[in-house]
């Protein structure tokens, strides 16, 4: 296993060893041309040298880094990959490109991968929205996944039940592809064998950005929204709930200045209001009815301009 890649892991698992940090620490290395696993082995006065005026607190980050983490760390790579797990650094040729470019400076520095890798760089459209969703809620849901299919969309969404799932089957289903990013290790997941079993022949991956351990946390679950809508050119959400994680998903989308459609109750205290304040369409058409060939054409369409957004809340 690349010892910079058990650098990152080992940093993931220390404390304070957050992804800006951790980011910081790779840039770092970089401008002195050589790995972060080499600026981890500085001295603590080799490594104040090198570091930025007023960024001492990552060479505490780095005092941290001690051998238990690097051990963690070994054992849990190898763990992965006895799994058919492949880890990305942001800095390979086969990480998904849109993820820096959306996600600046907290794009996650290791990525974990199981299934077909080449999904993650393809034109991607998010289907999300609530667990506990109506019948009604679950149909529109395959819908979107079968629509964006035919016109060679991967589909991605966060694997839970609900509208995740009835996507991310429909979208097989359809003959496409799928893409599930999970909060939380991907050590840790046990999928339905429809999304393990389509992750082996080539028509799904399962990612995470997560320590392969981890368990599924509400700061893993938030985070991953934002991961979700930036491999995506447009988001779906359906029956959003007023707290959960689907809205926070269309509010990391409209900040990315990607388009997004919604559909879900009009009561006073829904989030749909406030989804359509700060920009989001609707799923449906004029008429109240789904029109493939319309979401089709609203994802094929130029990403909007960020500039021109209120804020969500």
């Amino acid at each position: 296993m690349n010892s910079d890649t058990t650098a990152i892991l080992a940093l993931m698992l220390t404390p304070g060893g957050g992804v800006v940090t951790i980011r910081r620490l790779m840039d770092i290395a970089a401008r002195m041309g050589v790995g972060i696993a080499d600026i981890l082995k500085c001295s603590p006065h080799e490594l104040t040298e090198a570091l930025p005026s007023g960024q001492e607190s990552l060479a505490r980050v780095v005092a941290q880094c001690d051998e238990h983490c690097w051990g963690r760390a070994a054992g849990l790579l190898e763990a992965t990959s006895q799994a058919g797990v492949s880890a990305l650094r942001i800095t390979d040729a086969d990480y998904p490109s849109s993820l820096p470019n959306s996600l600046r400076e907290v794009a996650p520095p290791l990525l974990f991968v199981y299934g077909a890798l080449e999904l993650l760089d393809t034109e991607g459209a998010a289907v999300v929205g609530a667990r506990e969703v109506s019948e009604g809620g679950e149909l529109l849901a395959a819908d979107c996944a079968k629509a964006f299919a035919g016109v060679g969309a991967t589909v991605v969404s966060g694997g839970a039940p609900g509208v995740d799932s009835a996507a991310h089957f429909a979208a097989l289903e359809a003959g496409g592809r799928t893409v599930v990013v999970l909060p939380q290790g991907i050590l840790t997941y046990r999928g339905p064998s429809t999304l393990m079993d389509a992750a082996e022949f080539g028509t799904a991956a399962i990612l995470s950005e997560f320590s392969p351990d981890c368990r599924w946390q509400t700061h893993a679950a938030v985070t991953r929204n934002a991961t979700i809508s930036a491999l995506s050119r447009l988001v779906c959400v359906i029956e959003p709930r007023k707290t959960g994680g689907s809205v926070r998903t269309a509010r990391c989308a409209l900040d990315q200045g990607k388009r997004v459609l919604v559909h879900g109750s009009r009561d006073a205290d829904s989030p749909i209001h406030a989804l359509h304040r700060a920009g989001a369409g609707s799923l449906l058409d004029d008429n109240g009815q789904f029109d493939a060939t319309r979401l089709a054409e609203l994802w094929a369409e130029p990403p909007m301009d960020t500039a021109s957004q209120a804020s969500l809340f």
